[in-house]
């Protein structure tokens, strides 16, 4: 914010901004309640086995999947890998605990697991410029 008050000052005329108008967005950010509405916020998690409920819910909804369609729609939101993955990152960090999980599931096909090398191999390459030469 004090970096924006600074250079305020030193807009070029080609910006098309009025006088006026900079002195009312100066005094804008300059005023503390401006400061109080943009202080840091440190969020802090609910629960942490967001997880567990997740399981109690689908054990919970899983004889009105056949009655209503919504429940049937939750339940497949629900069980979704990307949002199964969303929820146990929540978890990690909101116990904080920064270690990688064990894979929920190990899979013996060799050719799955040459696949998932393949696509996952990167080459890394850097180029170091000598002073005064030219790259």
């Amino acid at each position: 914010m004090q970096q924006v008050l600074d250079n305020v000052g030193e807009l070029p005329t080609s910006t098309g901004a009025k006088d006026i108008d900079l002195l009312f967005l100066r005094g804008i950010m300059e005023s503390p309640i401006a400061h109080e509405q943009l202080e840091e916020v440190k969020l802090e998690a609910v629960q942490d086995n967001n997880m567990e409920l997740v399981t109690e819910i689908l054990g919970d909804i899983s004889n009105l999947k056949v009655k209503d369609d919504s429940a049937a729609e939750l339940s497949r939101i629900l069980q979704e890998p990307h949002f199964q993955s969303l929820l146990e990152a929540h978890d990690m960090v909101a116990s904080k605990c920064y270690e990688v999980p064990p894979p929920a599931e190990a899979t013996n096909d060799a050719a799955v697991n040459n696949a998932l090398m393949q696509a996952d191999a990167v080459r890394m390459i850097g180029i170091r410029k000598k002073a005064g030469e030219p790259l």
